[in-house]
């Protein structure tokens, strides 16, 4: 996502997944700042009390320097599932002595095999479940969110994840903020509904922002952790060993991610900047760390650092596909001029990640081309909407009219949430969230449309 200019105000739209600028940045679009806003929902407290939330806004911010179902027969989304594994006949049965059952292993859902990506991201929920919030859908009938979701077409699902969210200037600091007593989205929540996603035989992409909080093209925050480093190659180390642990976790507790977003809205580049007297638990006023960064002012560094978190996705499993998420997308050239940049450098990616909010990446009326020239440009790249809002029907059929099927989909930012970028899917009446029918009647369309 990425956010406006305003630090105090989140501003935050779906952005589609998609590369942009290179090492002179041509964005013309302001950036977004995700940091909070007026119209985002309200936070409820474990009382049923309610206090304003503030999470950052998507879009271009540059300011702040249960089974699975059955798959047979099933079309697939273009590289998402892994080579069948050969079938090796079972050996004799043994029983084991007495009080010495073994444990079951976890036995890991299937991978995504759907025709196409009807997803959302819905990585705050998580935190208003958990402090009374009750979904109701379209029929009047409570029910958790993701069966919710299904019941309309959606079949994937992103979830964020944050480094050390809890530390100073981290999302849940009080650093400028109301600080929580509980920090979301760091690696066990983010495991924790990884799991009810899979259980739900629903698609995962994970969204690693390497960052103890958003990170968006305005800041790029570098975790408290990692700021010790000396060079660009610790830095990238440490990168690295992240990304293991917390996919090592996943697939450990059967959430294996079907793709993998290594850094959010980077298309200035990623672990850039530290903290200053002035910054916020948004990230904002923040100022680029002068020793070691992944400016794309530099674009061997930026290379380096997205080359180290590949590595650490595919050290885990090597059939999981990687996207980079980019959010210039009214920017045609500075999208080509970042990818090039990213091509000439060898990091091995296979998905372009596009942010599409017609409030910051507009007018929508140039996407579809844009997103044809980028598929022709680079026949060997799949595309996908990694945010938007509003433009639900026509960015679906874009990704639909995309060559060979490398339109994988798109992914709606925070159906819950409403801002400059866009309005939610929901409605508010106390802790009960409403589904608006009208709104999810378009996915019903073109659940139907799709053949999904």
């Amino acid at each position: 996502m990425t956010c406006r200019a305003s630090k105090s105000v989140t501003v935050c739209s779906f952005a589609i997944l998609l590369v942009c600028c290179g090492a002179e940045p041509s964005d013309n679009s302001a950036p977004v700042d995700r940091s909070g806003g007026a119209s985002d929902p309200p936070s409820l407290t474990p009382g049923g009390g309610m206090e304003a939330a503030a999470p950052p806004a998507p879009g271009n911010d540059t300011g702040g320097d249960p089974a699975a179902p059955s798959t047979e027969g099933a079309p697939v989304v273009q590289g998402l599932l892994p080579p069948a594994a050969e079938a090796t006949p079972p050996g004799p049965a043994m029983s084991p002595p007495p009080g010495m059952e073994p444990v079951p292993p976890v036995v890991p859902p299937a991978a995504f095999s759907g025709s196409f990506i009807l997803g959302a991201d819905i990585s705050g929920v998580q935190e208003l479940v958990e402090g009374g919030a009750v979904f109701v859908d379209t029929d009047g009938v409570e029910k958790p969110v993701l069966e919710l979701l299904k019941n309309h077409g959606f079949n994937f699902v992103r979830l964020r994840t944050f480094v050390e969210p809890s530390a100073p200037y981290g999302y849940a600091s009080g650093n400028g903020c109301q600080a929580k007593a509980e920090a979301y989205n760091d690696r066990d929540h983010t495991v924790a509904f990884a799991r009810e996603i899979k259980a739900a035989g629903m698609g995962f992409l994970l969204d690693f922002h390497y960052s103890d909080t958003w990170a968006d093209p305005g800041k790029q925050v570098i975790p408290r952790a990692w700021r010790g480093a000396a060079s660009v190659a610790e830095l990238a180390s440490q990168a690295q060993a992240y990304t293991v642990d917390v996919m090592q976790a996943l697939v450990a507790a059967g959430a294996r991610p079907d793709l993998v977003q290594v850094g959010n809205e980077i298309t200035p580049g990623l672990m850039i900047h530290v903290p200053t007297a002035n910054t916020d638990c948004y990230g904002s006023n923040s100022a680029t760390n002068p020793q070691v960064n992944g400016s794309a002012a530099n674009w061997g560094n930026t290379a380096a650092l997205l080359s180290a978190g590949i590595a650490g996705v595919r050290q885990v499993d090597p059939d999981v596909r990687v996207m980079l998420h980019i959010e210039n997308t009214g920017n045609p050239n500075g999208v080509v001029n970042w990818v090039q940049n990213a091509l000439s450098r060898n990091v091995a990616f296979d998905v372009l990640g596009l942010s599409a909010y017609e409030e910051f990446q507009g007018p929508a009326t140039a996407w579809r081309g844009t997103l044809q020239m980028l598929a022709a440009r680079f026949p060997e790249k799949s595309f996908v909407i990694a945010e938007y809002n509003p433009q639900r029907r026509l960015l679906n059929d874009i990704m639909r009219e995309l060559p060979e099927g490398r339109g994988l989909g798109s992914f709606f930012w925070e159906p819950t949430q409403s801002g400059a970028w866009g309005q939610a899917m929901f409605t508010w009446q106390g802790n009960r969230v409403l589904a608006r029918a009208a709104d999810f009647a378009e996915y019903d369309q073109m659940r139907q449309d799709f053949g999904l």
